[in-house]
């Protein structure tokens, strides 16, 4: 049974790497119809699906990646347990980040840390990374350009974020700690990018991040 069903979802994978087209229209629908129907007034019911839409594109990149190998597997996981870790010392502690808390917004938590907080690490360092090894060849320069830009990013997600009540500050402005936090967190998460080698071929992944910097940008321009 288990092997059966195994064998289906390769052949899905298969037919679904061969039409790319899939992927590309799946994600544009959703960031697309998420960022303008939370701008004329539909929030209420877009942004409790966050974490759904998140969940979703990390199964649409993992779908459209050439090669699943154990490289992969460590990239994700040592991501996963950095990002969580870093956020469960910055909810309960104040450490790296600064001070804040998570509502309710992105769904179920451990610690006070919602689940799905390690894969939105994932997600953007992944897209990133898969962007930059393409055109930065040195590998010291790689791994500091992906930081700074992972950085700049979170420049453009704290206002929205705040908004739509992803994460709360204690503090009326968000601190600078929260930025170096930043910067830190995702030189290591790059380092062991860097340091293992994986291999980043994935049609969806410069898509996938140009649709997360579309939400960002407009919602930064045009949210009330």
């Amino acid at each position: 049974m288990i092997l059966h069903l195994m064998d289906k979802l390769k052949t899905l994978r298969k037919y679904l790497l061969n039409r790319p087209w899939i992927g590309a229209v799946t994600i544009a629908a959703f960031y697309f119809f998420g960022t303008f129907g939370i701008l004329i007034g539909y929030g209420d019911w877009f942004i409790p699906k966050t974490a759904f839409n998140l969940l979703l594109s990390f199964i649409v990149l993992l779908v459209y990646q050439q090669t699943i190998n154990y490289k992969l597997i460590v990239a994700l996981a040592s991501c996963y347990l950095i990002g969580f870790t870093a956020e469960f010392l910055g909810v309960q502690y104040g450490l790296i980040f600064g001070d804040y808390y998570y509502p309710s917004t992105l769904g179920p938590q451990l610690f006070g840390v919602p689940f799905v907080i390690g894969v939105n690490w994932y997600l953007i360092t992944f897209t990133v990374w898969s962007v930059l090894s393409r055109i930065v060849s040195i590998a010291w320069l790689r791994v500091f350009l992906a930081a700074s830009i992972t950085t700049l990013v979170d420049v453009l997600i704290e206002p929205v974020a705040i908004a739509l009540k992803f994460w709360t500050w204690d503090t009326v402005e968000v601190p600078l700690q929260n930025y170096l936090g930043w910067f830190v967190i995702s030189l290591l998460i790059f380092s062991i990018y860097q340091a293992i080698n994986i291999t980043v071929k994935n049609k969806m992944a410069p898509m996938l991040l140009a649709w997360q910097l579309f939400f960002f940008i407009v919602l930064n321009l045009f949210l009330p």
